[in-house]
């Protein structure tokens, strides 16, 4: 008999697992930013977050939008030199990470149907620093992100928004200032100084030499032109 409930024990078990693996959704993370431009620490987070949840699976969001366009058109160069195709481009090029996972959304909103993922099978994780995610906090429609717990429908039924889940991204070495960055870059003339500090703000990258050679002429004219 304890045999017999025993084997009925594991069949429930195991329908049970099948059951949570039939409707077990996959985590689409997307960290967010400005990345004018990206520098070495934001590359440590990315690469952090694709240890954790796979490559497939990492996306960086960020915007030109109006406001930097209005801004452009008019001169102004000083917040936000480049815009989305160059940071895609500098994002691809210096530290591999593939074109299309670059996507041109709202950082802390992104739309996951310009990836192509079904909401019903996918859900969003939104992968924050310390300070943004303390500021956003958590409730219906933004909860904190636990391994091992089966997602709530991806809509909040009192608000209509779509739910999403905070991942607070770990501090990492190589953490650089874009504004300061600019500024030393604006500064100087010298070119081995401009090397200098563009190899000290980017780091080891994924580029060969003429495809670095490329970004860093490309970084130094956009941001000279503030």
């Amino acid at each position: 008999m304890e045999k017999s409930q025993e084997f009925v024990s594991i069949n429930i078990s195991m329908r049970i697992l099948e059951l949570f693996e039939s409707i077990a959704k996959t985590p689409v993370v997307f960290y967010g930013g400005r990345f004018q431009p990206m520098h070495k620490g934001h590359f440590g987070v990315y690469k952090h977050l694709v240890s954790k949840f796979g490559v497939d699976n990492v996306f960086i969001a960020t915007m030109f939008g109006r406001k930097q366009q209005q801004a452009h058109a008019a001169g102004d160069y000083s917040t936000d030199p480049f815009t989305f195709q160059e940071k895609a481009d500098i994002i691809a090029t210096m530290y591999g990470v593939p074109k299309d996972h670059v996507v041109e959304t709202m950082p802390y909103r992104p739309d996951i149907s310009k990836i192509g993922r079904d909401p019903a099978t996918n859900y969003l994780v939104l992968a924050l620093g310390a300070k943004d995610a303390a500021r956003l906090g958590s409730g219906n429609v933004i909860q904190d992100y636990q391994e091992n717990i089966l997602p709530e429908p991806n809509m909040d039924p009192e608000t209509g928004q779509e739910r999403a889940y905070k991942y607070t991204v770990p501090n990492m070495e190589g953490g650089m200032n874009a504004s300061q960055f600019r500024s030393d870059i604006k500064g100087t003339d010298n070119d081995e100084t401009l090397r200098d500090v563009f190899d000290n703000y980017f780091g080891d990258s994924q580029s060969n030499p003429n495809a670095r050679k490329r970004i860093f002429g490309m970084v130094v004219r956009g941001i000279k032109r503030i």
